[in-house]
């Protein structure tokens, strides 16, 4: 697994109970789905059909959903309706991809054109999608319902005491399911009171869904017909023909895609079976594109901390204990190696820094010898010029080890000594060679004299 797929995993995981509901005209069915981390089945499937007038069904639907709960025990914290595909109206447009970012708003300025009814007495949502393989255009799919469908729809789950998370539509119910089965291009055929219907799926995204009229084409030819008007792109792919009760050998039921184990043994799986599945889908992260048509200002949840919330937390922590073990033993492992590398140069620092201590010692020495040389020698050599005679003058000054060697001449050589015996700098004054005659009343001279500290 690529780290593109195990971080969708991820993102997907979820700890939940969902009911899915699916009001179908006089039939009702709720779904229980489960989800432990990726792993997705149905607990529990039930369905009833409303024999009293239509004004009564919201309350025998309502009577049935609490009956459900109470024989089940489930806690769902996330309840999705899925309405009647006849209450469902659907519109599509295309627009520049550059637009894609504010189909919104698009979809809100056309909606009156592409619905003939009162913008403001609708919900609805949008998808997009892309359209053919060059990417310059989108396709908009509108779904939408009459606001008192939907909430009528919600009061009928509100009413057993459940909180409505999302309305959908049928149509999105049933591409939610495809896209979990993981089919990437299928056709269901579905009816709804007295009328049969196509609603086509590509990738788990709806494509489009509209009236089949069974006396003007076959469902081949009208499947074939719908790919190539909206999925050119696909027509070299032989799409899936899904029902609930399949008319010819080209058509597989609905329940054959499923995942293996995904329904309970023993169920009985219809169309309103798998709508109410599909809505619940949506509310597992398993659908490609969620679309809510109920407002947020009326979506509700339950309140407490429920399953999903505590497994979350477990996981959470769980995680967060990992990583602290992860960089604890990443901390060790670090600080082993350093100490192994300061084992290795400790020896070598020490012997570095005993050299540098033995170059600061003589460093000091020679900046005092340095500094004693240059303060005494200007003090010496201005001594010797102060005593010595006028008639006298040097042409050699040496200073080296305490001790200063004179070359010069003078009138009276010998008188230098005594002269500079006196001072209080010098010691030990002598001739180093003979005095030589140098004119006729001079001599050359050579002497030294050690200094006095």
């Amino acid at each position: 697994m690529d780290a593109k797929s195990l971080f969708r995993r991820i993102v997907r995981a979820d700890f939940a109970d969902v009911l899915g509901v699916a009001l179908r005209g006089d039939v009702v069915s709720v779904a229980h789905v489960r989800k432990r981390l990726n792993a997705v089945r149905v607990v529990e499937l039930a369905s009833q059909r409303l024999e009293g007038p239509a004004e009564a069904h919201g309350a025998e639907a309502t009577s049935f959903l609490r009956e459900f709960v109470a024989n089940t025990g489930v806690e769902a914290g996330r309840v999705a309706i899925a309405v009647d595909r006849s209450v469902t109206l659907m519109a599509s447009m295309q627009i520049p991809a550059s637009a894609a970012g504010n189909a919104a708003t698009v979809a809100g300025y056309e909606l009156d054109r592409l619905i003939p009814v009162p913008p403001d007495s609708l919900f609805w949502g949008h998808l997009v999608r892309p359209v053919g393989t060059v990417g310059e255009r989108v396709a908009v799919t509108i779904v939408s319902a009459p606001r008192v469908a939907v909430e009528e729809a919600a009061a009928v789950v509100t009413n057993a005491g459940l909180p409505v998370s999302a309305v959908t539509a049928e149509p999105l119910a049933l591409a939610d399911y495809t896209g979990f089965a993981g089919l990437p291009l299928a056709a269901v055929f579905t009816r709804s009171g007295t009328r049969d219907y196509i609603t086509l799926c590509a990738d788990g995204l709806l494509v489009s869904s509209h009236h089949l009229d069974p006396r003007a084409r076959s469902r081949t030819e009208a499947v074939a017909r719908e790919v190539e008007a909206t999925l050119p792109e696909y027509s070299d792919r032989a799409p899936a023909c899904l029902s609930a009760r399949p008319a010819s050998d080209a058509e597989a039921s609905l329940t054959s895609v499923a995942p293996p184990d995904f329904f309970p043994v023993g169920a009985t799986v219809g169309e309103a079976e798998i709508v109410a599945v599909g809505a619940a889908l949506s509310q597992l992260s398993e659908s490609r594109a969620p679309l809510n048509l109920l407002p947020a200002t009326l979506v509700q949840t339950a309140a407490g901390v429920g399953l999903r919330e505590m497994a979350l937390s477990g996981a959470v922590v769980v995680m967060a204990l990992v990583l602290m073990a992860t960089i604890a033993a990443k901390n060790l492992a670090i600080d082993n190696a350093l100490a192994a590398e300061v084992e290795t140069l400790e020896p070598m620092a020490e012997q570095v820094l005993r050299q540098q201590d033995k170059n600061l010692e003589m460093l000091a020495r020679v900046e005092k010898l340095e500094s004693k040389s240059r303060s005494n020698v200007t003090r010496y050599l201005k001594e010797i010029t102060d005593l010595v005679p006028q008639d006298a003058y040097l042409t050699t000054f040496r200073y080296k080890e305490n001790r200063i060697e004179l070359d010069g001449i003078a009138a009276r050589a010998s008188d230098l000594i005594a002269i500079l015996e006196a001072s209080a700098s010098f010691a030990n004054v002598n001739f180093t060679a003979p005095t030589t005659k140098y004119l006729a009343n001079q001599e050359r001279f050579s002497l030294r004299m050690d200094l006095e500290e």
